[in-house]
């Protein structure tokens, strides 16, 4: 995973003369207007892209699945470290808004979701799964809401292969969108935020649309990240609220709170505000312009951000984006769908230019 983010990103930081995919893309006239200028390739799409070819052109070594499995690991950590892009203030101002904004999405493609599978014939297990990947954050979402709600092993595979095939178009897909409609940083980060299914392909998206150096803010992935999280920290309320609605149409015994709701909060999180407040108290330097140490920091979390990244293109495997077939991939896609439009239409009629 290192070795792809040096090559996607470079090593004149490290010391290593090497100047990375993405300078030598963008130093091109031809490849800078059609990579970098209309398709936002930046090395974190082109880490993505490449893990994706390793894992399904060369194949990976088994060797090296135990530390690939480590990336969301990696993750975690730079959306701790992110904490220093924010003060107490910033958090305030945009928490409010994604707080509203996500708490209607969410509950709008919850009951979508349901609704459509349940049309659709699906079990009520398996639309449940579904309905927390599409409606929260993805993947993570249907690996916490799957024993709450004693989904079946099949009914998890074919969820999470509809999220990150719906999820992989989007990628891709919004920062070109948001290019040509001439959205903002913040407004994109809002968009992506909201109407992304999955934490990493949020990350990835905002980090293509709006990519500075390490002592520039991206404003696409503060704002980006704020709705991500907050969509994160409602993840425990809805596995909860998934598992009573299960349990009451099959008369199962009634979900214990106790042993399934404080499991499921995402601790990584708690640590994303401890580096806020440390951030606000001025414990890592003056914020603008960036101390040191935060030009450091900011430095460390792109790096963290394309090691992970890179990871999560080598767990893609076409072969099991294909088992998204069927009830799930029309019930899914289309949920997916009208939230990602619905989203749209909110950042262009009511979110401002600026944070």
């Amino acid at each position: 995973m290192f070795a792809v983010a040096v090559l996607a990103r470079g090593g004149t930081d490290l010391g290593l003369p090497w100047q990375g995919l993405e300078a030598i893309f963008a130093s091109n006239p031809v490849t800078n207007k059609i990579l970098i200028d209309i398709l936002h390739l930046n090395y974190i799409l082109i880490s993505i892209l490449i893990g994706m070819l390793l894992r399904n052109v060369t194949g990976i070594p088994n060797v090296f699945l135990p530390g690939i499995r480590t990336s969301r690991l990696f993750i975690k950590i730079g959306v701790i470290l992110l904490g220093s892009l924010y003060s107490i203030v910033d958090l305030a101002n945009l928490g409010i808004q994604a707080f509203l904004i996500v708490l209607i999405f969410i509950t709008i493609t919850l009951a979508l979701t349901l609704y459509l599978g349940q049309k659709a014939g699906m079990s009520p297990a398996a639309a449940s799964v579904l309905a927390a990947g599409t409606a929260v954050c993805g993947v993570s979402a249907i690996v916490a809401a799957a024993p709450a709600v004693r989904a079946k092993v099949p009914d998890v595979i074919y969820s999470i292969a509809t999220i990150l095939t719906v999820g992989l178009i989007f990628l891709f897909t919004f920062p070109t969108i948001g290019a040509f409609l001439g959205l903002s940083p913040h407004q994109f980060g809002v968009w992506a935020g909201t109407g992304i299914l999955n934490s990493g392909q949020v990350l990835a998206a905002t980090l293509a649309f709006d990519h500075t150096a390490a002592d520039q803010v991206s404003i696409s992935l503060k704002t980006g990240e704020i709705f991500n999280l907050t969509r994160i920290l409602f993840l425990p309320f809805i596995v909860l609220a998934l598992a009573v609605y299960n349990s009451r149409l099959d008369k199962q015994d009634e979900y214990n709170i106790n042993t399934g709701f404080w499991d499921k909060f995402p601790l990584f999180v708690a640590g994303f505000f401890v580096v806020v407040i440390i951030t606000s108290l001025g414990l890592l330097g003056e914020t603008s312009p960036p101390s040191p140490e935060l030009v450091y920091i900011r430095n460390l979390y792109n790096w963290f951000f394309a090691i992970g990244l890179s990871g999560l293109g080598m767990q893609i495997s076409f072969d099991e984006l294909r088992k998204a077939g069927g009830k799930p991939l029309l019930v899914g896609t289309l949920a997916a769908l009208v939230k990602a439009f619905g989203a749209l239409v909110v950042v262009l009629l009511f979110i401002s230019d600026q944070p």
